[in-house]
Protein backbone atom coordinates (compact mmCIF):
# COMPACT_ATOMS: atom_id res chain seq x y z
CA UNK A 1 0.00 0.00 0.00
CA UNK A 2 1.07 3.45 -0.81
CA UNK A 3 1.59 6.11 2.10
CA UNK A 4 0.78 9.65 3.01
CA UNK A 5 3.56 11.07 5.34
CA UNK A 6 4.25 13.82 7.17
CA UNK A 7 6.89 16.41 5.23
CA UNK A 8 9.54 17.78 6.88
CA UNK A 9 12.48 20.35 5.40
CA UNK A 10 15.03 18.79 7.27
CA UNK A 11 17.93 17.04 4.78
CA UNK A 12 18.39 13.75 6.48
CA UNK A 13 14.00 13.47 6.30
CA UNK A 14 14.07 14.45 2.70
CA UNK A 15 16.62 11.73 1.66
CA UNK A 16 15.13 9.06 3.83
CA UNK A 17 12.04 9.65 1.84
CA UNK A 18 13.49 10.09 -1.68
CA UNK A 19 15.08 6.79 -1.08
CA UNK A 20 11.03 5.42 -0.56
CA UNK A 21 9.72 7.30 -2.77
CA UNK A 22 7.71 4.47 -4.51
CA UNK A 23 6.05 4.20 -1.52
CA UNK A 24 4.70 7.38 -1.14
CA UNK A 25 1.38 8.16 -2.78
CA UNK A 26 1.83 12.50 -1.34
CA UNK A 27 3.27 14.61 1.84
CA UNK A 28 1.11 16.79 4.16
CA UNK A 29 3.02 19.66 5.96
CA UNK A 30 1.90 22.72 7.88
CA UNK A 31 3.35 26.03 8.02
CA UNK A 32 3.68 28.31 11.02
CA UNK A 33 2.25 31.29 9.04
CA UNK A 34 -0.55 32.75 10.43
CA UNK A 35 -2.12 32.91 7.27
CA UNK A 36 -2.93 29.18 7.17
CA UNK A 37 -3.73 27.99 10.51
CA UNK A 38 -3.56 24.38 11.33
CA UNK A 39 -4.38 21.76 14.14
CA UNK A 40 -1.87 21.18 15.66
CA UNK A 41 0.55 23.43 18.08
CA UNK A 42 3.42 25.05 16.55
CA UNK A 43 6.41 23.81 18.29
CA UNK A 44 9.05 25.17 15.61
CA UNK A 45 9.09 27.61 13.34
CA UNK A 46 8.93 26.40 9.43
CA UNK A 47 11.04 28.72 7.01
CA UNK A 48 9.18 28.87 3.40
CA UNK A 49 11.89 29.08 1.54
CA UNK A 50 13.28 25.72 2.79
CA UNK A 51 10.13 24.26 2.27
CA UNK A 52 9.81 24.93 -1.14
CA UNK A 53 13.63 23.91 -1.51
CA UNK A 54 12.91 20.26 0.43
CA UNK A 55 9.37 20.07 -1.70
CA UNK A 56 11.26 19.86 -4.64
CA UNK A 57 13.58 17.57 -4.27
CA UNK A 58 10.77 14.80 -4.36
CA UNK A 59 9.59 13.83 -7.11
CA UNK A 60 6.36 12.09 -8.52
CA UNK A 61 4.14 12.94 -5.40
CA UNK A 62 1.20 15.23 -4.23
CA UNK A 63 1.82 17.55 -2.05
CA UNK A 64 -0.47 19.08 0.37
CA UNK A 65 -0.81 22.00 2.62
CA UNK A 66 -2.67 21.58 5.82
CA UNK A 67 -5.04 24.80 6.50
CA UNK A 68 -7.40 22.12 8.33
CA UNK A 69 -7.70 24.40 11.49
CA UNK A 70 -11.28 23.34 13.30
CA UNK A 71 -12.36 27.09 13.12
CA UNK A 72 -10.96 30.71 12.92
CA UNK A 73 -11.91 33.63 14.44
CA UNK A 74 -15.03 35.08 13.09
CA UNK A 75 -13.87 38.50 11.45
CA UNK A 76 -11.58 36.20 9.44
CA UNK A 77 -13.95 35.17 7.17
CA UNK A 78 -14.82 38.59 6.46
CA UNK A 79 -10.98 40.11 6.23
CA UNK A 80 -10.58 40.61 1.95
CA UNK A 81 -6.80 41.71 2.58
CA UNK A 82 -6.21 38.88 5.11
CA UNK A 83 -7.76 35.93 2.50
CA UNK A 84 -6.08 37.99 -0.29
CA UNK A 85 -2.70 37.19 1.57
CA UNK A 86 -3.84 33.38 2.41
CA UNK A 87 -4.05 33.04 -1.48
CA UNK A 88 -1.12 34.86 -2.11
CA UNK A 89 0.87 32.35 -0.49
CA UNK A 90 -1.43 29.22 -2.22
CA UNK A 91 -0.41 30.59 -5.16
CA UNK A 92 3.60 31.05 -4.42
CA UNK A 93 3.44 27.23 -3.34
CA UNK A 94 1.80 26.21 -6.76
CA UNK A 95 4.07 28.34 -8.64
CA UNK A 96 7.09 27.14 -6.46
CA UNK A 97 6.16 23.52 -5.20
CA UNK A 98 3.97 22.38 -7.13
CA UNK A 99 1.20 22.44 -4.40
CA UNK A 100 -1.21 19.73 -4.88
CA UNK A 101 -4.15 21.09 -2.69
CA UNK A 102 -4.95 22.05 0.50
CA UNK A 103 -6.43 20.22 3.64
CA UNK A 104 -9.38 22.07 5.63
CA UNK A 105 -11.48 21.27 8.18
CA UNK A 106 -13.41 24.62 8.57
CA UNK A 107 -15.83 24.76 5.77
CA UNK A 108 -16.95 28.64 6.27
CA UNK A 109 -12.71 29.58 5.80
CA UNK A 110 -12.97 26.95 2.68
CA UNK A 111 -16.01 29.52 1.01
CA UNK A 112 -14.44 32.56 1.94
CA UNK A 113 -11.33 31.97 0.50
CA UNK A 114 -12.94 30.72 -2.71
CA UNK A 115 -15.03 33.84 -2.88
CA UNK A 116 -12.14 36.20 -2.50
CA UNK A 117 -9.81 35.01 -4.87
CA UNK A 118 -11.30 31.81 -6.96
CA UNK A 119 -8.45 32.53 -9.80
CA UNK A 120 -6.30 31.07 -6.71
CA UNK A 121 -8.06 28.42 -5.24
CA UNK A 122 -9.54 26.79 -8.51
CA UNK A 123 -5.64 25.23 -9.04
CA UNK A 124 -5.98 23.37 -5.99
CA UNK A 125 -7.77 20.46 -4.46
CA UNK A 126 -9.63 21.06 -1.54
CA UNK A 127 -9.53 17.58 0.70
CA UNK A 128 -11.64 17.33 3.86
CA UNK A 129 -9.48 16.79 6.86
CA UNK A 130 -10.06 13.20 8.87
CA UNK A 131 -11.52 15.67 11.70
CA UNK A 132 -14.82 16.30 9.85
CA UNK A 133 -15.43 12.64 10.10
CA UNK A 134 -16.06 10.85 6.78
CA UNK A 135 -17.56 7.97 8.03
CA UNK A 136 -20.43 6.98 5.93
CA UNK A 137 -21.47 7.52 2.38
CA UNK A 138 -23.49 10.19 3.18
CA UNK A 139 -21.37 12.46 4.70
CA UNK A 140 -18.64 11.82 2.87
CA UNK A 141 -21.14 13.21 -0.44
CA UNK A 142 -22.42 16.03 1.43
CA UNK A 143 -18.46 16.82 2.40
CA UNK A 144 -17.78 16.50 -1.58
CA UNK A 145 -21.10 18.53 -2.65
CA UNK A 146 -19.99 21.67 -0.49
CA UNK A 147 -16.21 21.66 -1.99
CA UNK A 148 -18.36 21.69 -5.55
CA UNK A 149 -20.06 24.85 -4.73
CA UNK A 150 -16.31 26.76 -4.52
CA UNK A 151 -13.82 27.30 -6.80
CA UNK A 152 -11.40 24.50 -5.21
CA UNK A 153 -10.78 21.47 -7.45
CA UNK A 154 -12.59 18.29 -5.88
CA UNK A 155 -10.31 15.96 -3.77
CA UNK A 156 -8.75 13.01 -5.19
CA UNK A 157 -8.47 11.41 -2.12
CA UNK A 158 -10.34 11.07 1.17
CA UNK A 159 -8.78 9.93 4.78
CA UNK A 160 -11.93 7.79 6.20
CA UNK A 161 -12.70 8.84 10.17
CA UNK A 162 -10.21 6.54 12.26
CA UNK A 163 -13.15 4.66 13.79
CA UNK A 164 -13.75 2.89 10.44
CA UNK A 165 -10.49 1.33 10.89
CA UNK A 166 -12.26 -1.10 13.52
CA UNK A 167 -15.59 -1.50 11.94
CA UNK A 168 -15.15 -3.57 8.67
CA UNK A 169 -19.13 -3.10 7.99
CA UNK A 170 -19.15 0.62 7.73
CA UNK A 171 -15.90 1.17 6.21
CA UNK A 172 -17.35 -1.08 3.69
CA UNK A 173 -20.15 0.65 3.30
CA UNK A 174 -17.98 3.92 3.07
CA UNK A 175 -15.80 2.51 0.28
CA UNK A 176 -18.95 0.76 -1.77
CA UNK A 177 -20.57 4.37 -1.76
CA UNK A 178 -17.32 6.56 -3.15
CA UNK A 179 -16.96 3.96 -6.17
CA UNK A 180 -20.74 3.92 -6.77
CA UNK A 181 -20.80 7.48 -6.61
CA UNK A 182 -17.22 8.81 -7.08
CA UNK A 183 -15.45 6.03 -8.06
CA UNK A 184 -12.37 8.66 -9.15
CA UNK A 185 -11.81 9.62 -5.18
CA UNK A 186 -9.45 7.08 -3.51
CA UNK A 187 -9.13 6.35 0.15
CA UNK A 188 -6.98 6.25 2.71
CA UNK A 189 -6.88 5.19 6.29
CA UNK A 190 -5.22 6.69 9.35
CA UNK A 191 -3.08 4.49 10.73
CA UNK A 192 -1.25 5.70 13.89
CA UNK A 193 -2.56 8.80 15.45
CA UNK A 194 -3.35 6.60 18.40
CA UNK A 195 -6.42 8.30 20.24
CA UNK A 196 -9.28 6.65 22.04
CA UNK A 197 -11.63 4.92 19.91
CA UNK A 198 -14.28 7.19 18.99
CA UNK A 199 -12.56 10.02 21.68
CA UNK A 200 -15.27 11.71 23.15
CA UNK A 201 -12.57 14.53 24.21
CA UNK A 202 -11.79 15.16 20.14
CA UNK A 203 -13.54 17.77 19.47
CA UNK A 204 -13.38 20.22 22.36
CA UNK A 205 -9.49 19.30 22.05
CA UNK A 206 -9.62 20.45 18.11
CA UNK A 207 -11.29 23.81 19.02
CA UNK A 208 -8.86 24.25 21.62
CA UNK A 209 -6.09 23.85 19.91
CA UNK A 210 -7.21 26.27 17.24
CA UNK A 211 -8.29 28.65 20.20
CA UNK A 212 -4.26 28.63 20.76
CA UNK A 213 -3.06 29.23 17.33
CA UNK A 214 -5.45 31.69 16.36
CA UNK A 215 -3.62 33.96 19.68
CA UNK A 216 -6.87 34.01 21.67
CA UNK A 217 -5.53 31.62 25.06
CA UNK A 218 -2.40 30.15 26.43
CA UNK A 219 -2.19 26.34 25.41
CA UNK A 220 -3.05 24.35 28.23
CA UNK A 221 -4.60 21.07 26.06
CA UNK A 222 -1.81 18.51 27.46
CA UNK A 223 -2.45 19.16 30.76
CA UNK A 224 -5.97 19.09 29.98
CA UNK A 225 -5.52 15.78 28.39
CA UNK A 226 -3.46 14.31 31.50
CA UNK A 227 -6.09 16.06 34.47
CA UNK A 228 -9.56 15.37 32.56
CA UNK A 229 -9.02 13.66 29.05
CA UNK A 230 -7.31 10.64 27.14
CA UNK A 231 -3.77 10.67 29.15
CA UNK A 232 -6.33 9.88 32.03
CA UNK A 233 -7.90 7.47 30.86
CA UNK A 234 -5.48 5.21 29.08
CA UNK A 235 -2.79 5.24 32.16
CA UNK A 236 -5.96 4.42 34.51
CA UNK A 237 -7.60 1.84 32.03
CA UNK A 238 -4.57 0.59 29.79
CA UNK A 239 -6.39 -1.37 27.34
CA UNK A 240 -8.09 1.34 25.90
CA UNK A 241 -4.69 1.79 24.28
CA UNK A 242 -5.08 -1.33 22.67
CA UNK A 243 -8.39 -0.81 21.96
CA UNK A 244 -7.09 2.43 20.02
CA UNK A 245 -8.40 2.30 15.94
CA UNK A 246 -4.69 2.19 15.17
CA UNK A 247 -3.40 -0.27 12.33
CA UNK A 248 -0.51 -1.85 13.06
CA UNK A 249 2.73 -2.23 10.24
CA UNK A 250 1.63 -5.75 10.44
CA UNK A 251 -1.83 -5.70 9.65
CA UNK A 252 -1.77 -2.90 6.78
CA UNK A 253 -2.54 -5.47 4.08
CA UNK A 254 -5.61 -5.82 5.79
CA UNK A 255 -6.92 -3.58 3.68
CA UNK A 256 -5.73 -4.30 0.58
CA UNK A 257 -7.98 -3.91 -1.99
CA UNK A 258 -10.26 -1.39 0.37
CA UNK A 259 -7.86 1.13 0.55
CA UNK A 260 -5.63 3.10 -1.97
CA UNK A 261 -3.32 3.94 0.97
CA UNK A 262 -2.28 4.62 4.55
CA UNK A 263 -1.71 7.88 6.28
CA UNK A 264 0.95 8.64 8.71
CA UNK A 265 1.04 10.84 11.06
CA UNK A 266 3.10 12.58 14.08
CA UNK A 267 4.48 16.20 12.57
CA UNK A 268 5.23 17.24 15.84
CA UNK A 269 7.23 14.60 16.89
CA UNK A 270 10.32 15.68 14.94
CA UNK A 271 12.41 13.50 12.08
CA UNK A 272 13.72 10.84 13.78
CA UNK A 273 9.93 9.29 15.01
CA UNK A 274 9.05 10.08 11.30
CA UNK A 275 11.54 8.15 10.11
CA UNK A 276 11.02 5.13 12.18
CA UNK A 277 7.32 5.14 11.77
CA UNK A 278 7.84 5.70 7.86
CA UNK A 279 10.43 2.71 8.14
CA UNK A 280 8.22 0.59 10.01
CA UNK A 281 5.19 1.03 7.41
CA UNK A 282 7.50 0.79 4.33
CA UNK A 283 8.72 -2.64 5.97
CA UNK A 284 5.62 -3.80 7.23
CA UNK A 285 6.57 -4.96 10.42
CA UNK A 286 8.09 -3.29 13.92
CA UNK A 287 10.13 -4.77 16.67
CA UNK A 288 9.52 -2.47 19.91
CA UNK A 289 7.05 -0.71 21.48
CA UNK A 290 3.88 -0.41 19.91
CA UNK A 291 3.45 3.79 21.49
CA UNK A 292 6.98 4.23 20.05
CA UNK A 293 5.02 4.08 16.28
CA UNK A 294 1.77 6.31 17.80
CA UNK A 295 1.14 9.87 17.26
CA UNK A 296 -1.13 10.84 20.59
CA UNK A 297 -0.26 7.31 22.55
CA UNK A 298 3.57 8.56 22.15
CA UNK A 299 3.11 10.97 24.60
CA UNK A 300 3.66 7.85 26.53
CA UNK A 301 5.67 6.00 25.27
CA UNK A 302 8.44 6.63 27.79
CA UNK A 303 6.20 5.43 30.44
CA UNK A 304 4.15 2.27 29.13
CA UNK A 305 5.76 -0.41 27.20
CA UNK A 306 3.72 -2.99 24.72
CA UNK A 307 5.62 -5.14 22.33
CA UNK A 308 4.14 -4.88 19.25
CA UNK A 309 6.12 -7.78 18.14
CA UNK A 310 4.26 -9.91 20.81
CA UNK A 311 0.90 -8.58 19.83
CA UNK A 312 -1.09 -12.08 19.16
CA UNK A 313 -1.53 -13.49 15.66
CA UNK A 314 -5.25 -12.85 15.46
CA UNK A 315 -5.11 -9.05 17.34
CA UNK A 316 -6.93 -7.70 14.23
CA UNK A 317 -10.08 -10.24 13.74
CA UNK A 318 -10.37 -9.86 17.45
CA UNK A 319 -10.46 -5.77 17.62
CA UNK A 320 -12.54 -5.47 14.73
CA UNK A 321 -15.15 -8.25 15.51
CA UNK A 322 -16.06 -6.98 18.82
CA UNK A 323 -18.82 -4.71 19.47
CA UNK A 324 -16.64 -1.96 21.05
CA UNK A 325 -18.45 -1.61 24.41
CA UNK A 326 -15.12 -1.42 26.12
CA UNK A 327 -16.07 -1.52 29.70
CA UNK A 328 -18.17 -4.56 29.54
CA UNK A 329 -15.85 -6.26 26.64
CA UNK A 330 -12.62 -6.55 28.38
CA UNK A 331 -10.57 -8.19 25.60
CA UNK A 332 -8.41 -4.99 25.44
CA UNK A 333 -8.00 -4.58 29.28
CA UNK A 334 -7.33 -8.54 29.54
CA UNK A 335 -4.73 -8.45 26.89
CA UNK A 336 -3.36 -5.38 28.09
CA UNK A 337 -2.87 -6.64 31.95
CA UNK A 338 -0.93 -9.34 30.14
CA UNK A 339 1.47 -7.17 27.93
CA UNK A 340 1.67 -4.07 28.75
CA UNK A 341 4.69 -2.96 31.72
CA UNK A 342 4.58 0.82 33.08
CA UNK A 343 8.69 2.36 33.08
CA UNK A 344 7.68 5.46 33.74
CA UNK A 345 10.21 6.60 36.71
CA UNK A 346 8.20 6.41 40.07
CA UNK A 347 5.22 4.97 38.90
CA UNK A 348 4.39 1.46 39.58
CA UNK A 349 1.21 -0.36 38.58
CA UNK A 350 -1.66 1.36 36.41
CA UNK A 351 -4.04 3.03 37.89
CA UNK A 352 -4.29 6.91 39.87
Amino acid sequence: MLLDVPFLPRDDYVDFLRERSARLASVHFPLTDPRVPDARQRLVETNLGEVVRGLNRLEGVDRFLLMNGRLHRPERYFDKAGLDATADLLERLADEAGLTGVVFADAYFLQALSDARPGACERLEAVPSVNAVPDSPARAFALLDMIAGTAFRPPSRLVADRALNRDPEGLSGLVHGLRARHADVRLFLLANEGCLYQCPYKPAHDAHIALVVEGLCGDRTFAMNREFGCVRRMLDEPGLMLASPFIRPEDMGRHAGTAHGLKLCGRNRGADFLMRTVAAYVEGKYEGNLLDLMDAMGDLAEQVYIPNHGLPADFFEQVTACDKACRTCGLCSVLAGRMAERTGPGLSGFGR
